[in-house]
């Protein structure tokens, strides 16, 4: 088997909060609106977000944390800051051999953005 993509679903508390902090602060793009359901990308990522109305399965929101690799993470990090991100770890780079930081979005999700410096 080959892995082809990887799509995270996040649960948040209203879709259109989350929806415009994404795209306003995060940088994300509307990809498709279904329902109380969104998609989004960012690049070659895509991330979607599941509002408290959407049928099916269910999560606490703000249970959400996935790294993110990319490239330019200073420049990210700059801009993002500058618009008023929820930066719950500054940019550093780590003993681990990445240079990253931690965003959370309105209801306590986390976002990592990271590169590789090793």
């Amino acid at each position: 088997m080959k892995t082809l993509s990887l799509t995270a679903v996040i649960h948040v508390t209203d879709l259109q909060s989350a929806t415009t902090y994404y795209t306003d602060i995060l940088g994300f793009k509307v990809d498709f609106k279904f329902g109380d359901y969104m998609g989004l990308t960012y690049g070659d990522i895509c991330i979607h977000l599941n509002g408290p109305t959407n049928q099916g399965t269910k999560k606490a929101p703000g249970g959400a944390h996935f790294c993110i690799d990319c490239d330019e993470v200073d420049a990210y990090y700059d801009l993002i800051s500058e618009k008023g991100a929820l930066i719950i770890v500054p940019l550093e780079d780590r003993e681990y051999g990445m240079c990253d930081f931690a965003v959370n979005d309105i209801d306590g999700n986390t976002l990592v953005f990271g590169k590789a410096i090793i």
